[in-house]
């Protein structure tokens, strides 16, 4: 028995969430931790940090920081050197957060008065 899982087992997987809305495998993360270069003051959680808990099915990524920062957004853009589209993959994971019902209240309705 695995005490205190972030998992829920009635969901789809967020790996396979993520795929399906960005068409961005997850799974071809190299490990390399270059993205983990990108340091913004809002986050809690690097970009490694944030694909890996994707992989391993860790709601607690839906309510970081980081997936709802518009700067980390930004630069994810270039963060990833072995062509994984971070920045499609943040917002699919921001799309999978409100679906179920787990975005960062704040940093949603931050994003959606702008």
């Amino acid at each position: 028995m695995i005490p205190d899982s972030h998992f829920d087992f009635r969901q789809p997987a967020l790996r396979s969430s993520v795929l399906a809305a960005s068409g961005q495998d997850v799974r071809r993360c190299k490990n390399c931790w270059l993205c983990d270069e990108v340091t913004i003051g809002d986050q809690d959680i690097t970009l490694g940090m944030l694909v890996q808990l994707t992989v391993l099915n860790d709601d607690e990524v839906l309510t970081s920081r980081t997936l709802w920062s518009d700067e980390v957004l930004q630069a994810a853009q270039r963060a990833c050197t072995n062509d994984l589209n971070l920045s499609a993959v943040m917002l699919a994971l921001r799309a999978e957060a409100r679906r179920r019902n787990q975005s960062n209240t704040e940093m949603d309705q931050h994003e959606n008065s702008d």
